[in-house]
């Protein structure tokens, strides 16, 4: 089943270069989706070359959300909050799951 979860974070440091590399690798492992949102932007932590100008933009103490899409995402939204720990302080984990459907419909 799909499933889709967000953590907020405050990040507490600029991100150096191994920081964003592990999110990137992180983000590629997973059967899914990761997103980083920050001030009206947001990026698909898959795409190294966005994802690190993203990264050099966000300021120390502002909110980033990590967004991730897709099957066992508890999982990689562990991981990742795990490998940002010296540079974010955690504030809210959220849960949403998705039902697997051909058919559309309407909230």
């Amino acid at each position: 089943m799909k499933e889709i979860m967000s953590s907020n974070v405050i990040v507490q440091k600029k991100f150096t270069m191994r920081k964003m590399l592990e999110v990137y690798q992180t983000a590629k492992q997973l059967s899914g989706t990761t997103y980083l949102y920050n001030q009206q932007k947001a990026v698909d932590a898959s795409n190294l070359t966005k994802l690190v100008s993203f990264l050099l933009t966000v300021k120390p103490q502002t909110t980033l959300k990590i967004i991730v899409e897709g099957t066992e995402v508890e999982e990689c939204l562990n991981k990742l909050t795990k490998k940002l720990t010296n540079e974010t302080s955690v504030i809210r984990v959220n849960r949403k799951r998705i039902l697997e459907s051909t058919g559309s419909f309407q909230v």
